[in-house]
């Protein structure tokens, strides 16, 4: 197969939607047929000179619109029975009008570390009383696999830590950065994670009891610790290795 060419500089467009125009084209132009499997990610991703995070966000896309299929350990493949033609601007559309996961995850740890600490010191019983309401009811929800609903409620949970912090600015970046969550990129790529190992989300459910029980006995270092868990957990959850063990 024709290696992929550098991207060049973007202005107007993410470099999500590039790399999946550039997927859509081999795939138009017949390079890669029903049934073949892309490359590996890491390929995609040093040969156009792009980060691994921009290729996910691609390949996702075309997930969502049914253009590929991903095969867990196997990778990712051309699914049958396409109209490209006109799923091309779908995918461009879920791309230009979702925010990088990978971006905002960033944001949010570098804002969320410093507003949990605010929060730690600003609330009131009534604060952290309604942290651990919000709380146990996503973690019911987690326990009884309902993983779209238990994703949405995670924006629910760190709100409630926001407003803790009393401070209008604060809650309304938070809520801002919290919005990617209902848009189709992020869901996609969440409840994939979820589907091929339902056990997993015990593991987000231990480090956000962790969180809750921090702030709880006001304890901002271990806030701190639990809160950076939570979002290197999620960058692993959304752009982990696995399709490049091929």
């Amino acid at each position: 197969m024709t290696p992929f060419d550098k991207m060049p500089q973007a202005r107007f467009k993410s470099k999500g939607a590039i790399i999946a125009e550039e997927l859509l084209a081999r795939i138009k132009s017949g390079e890669y047929a029903v049934g073949t499997r892309l490359p590996a990610e890491r390929v995609i991703s040093e040969q156009m000179g792009v980060s691994r995070p921009s290729v996910r966000e691609a390949i996702s896309a075309l997930q969502i619109v049914g253009i590929i299929e991903s095969r867990p350990g196997d990778g990712s493949y051309i699914a049958e029975d396409l109209a490209v033609n006109g799923l091309s601007l779908q995918v461009t559309s879920i791309l230009e009008q979702s925010d990088s996961p990978y971006e905002i995850l960033q944001a949010r740890m570098a804002i969320e570390t410093g507003a949990i600490r605010l929060a730690i010191r600003e609330a009131t019983d009534e604060d952290i009383q309604k942290i651990k309401d919000v709380w146990q009811e996503r973690l019911q929800i987690g326990r009884a696999g309902d993983y779209q609903i238990y994703t949405k409620m995670g924006k629910d949970l760190h709100l409630s830590i926001a407003r803790a912090t009393q401070n209008r600015i604060i809650i309304s970046v938070v809520d801002r950065l919290l919005n990617v969550t209902d848009q189709p990129l992020w869901q996609n790529m969440r409840k994939l994670y979820y589907q091929k190992d339902p056990s997993r989300i015990e593991q987000m459910l231990a480090i956000h009891d962790r969180i809750v029980h921090a702030v709880q006995e006001r304890d901002s270092r271990e806030a701190i610790l639990a809160l950076e868990d939570d979002f290197s957990t999620v960058i692993e959850q959304l752009y982990s290795l696995d399709r490049d063990k091929e």
